[in-house]
């Protein structure tokens, strides 16, 4: 079974180490961005701070995401998804 984000022709829900290599590298690149705002104006820090923790919320969901389609694939779920 494939699963995809935001909807059926949404990008494809990647396993669980390859979702975190693509955490990694938008953390990288996210992280670089954020240094250099407040590099340039210290005072954005205000702005910033939700913003980084939307961003690590968002990518908490993606890791969800991707467990949960990971352990789609295991029978013990489909075990209990005929228990109820």
């Amino acid at each position: 079974m494939r699963f995809h984000f935001d909807s059926q022709a949404g990008p494809d829900v990647p396993p669980p180490d390859q979702a975190l290599a693509q955490i990694h590298t938008q953390l990288a690149a996210q992280q670089k961005a954020w240094a250099e705002q407040l590099a340039q104006d210290p005072a954005s820090f205000t702005q910033l701070e939700p913003q980084v923790h939307q961003a690590f919320q968002q990518l908490a969901d993606r890791l969800v995401a991707s467990l949960l389609a990971h352990a789609a694939g295991h029978p013990a779920l489909h075990e209990q998804a005929q228990k109820k």
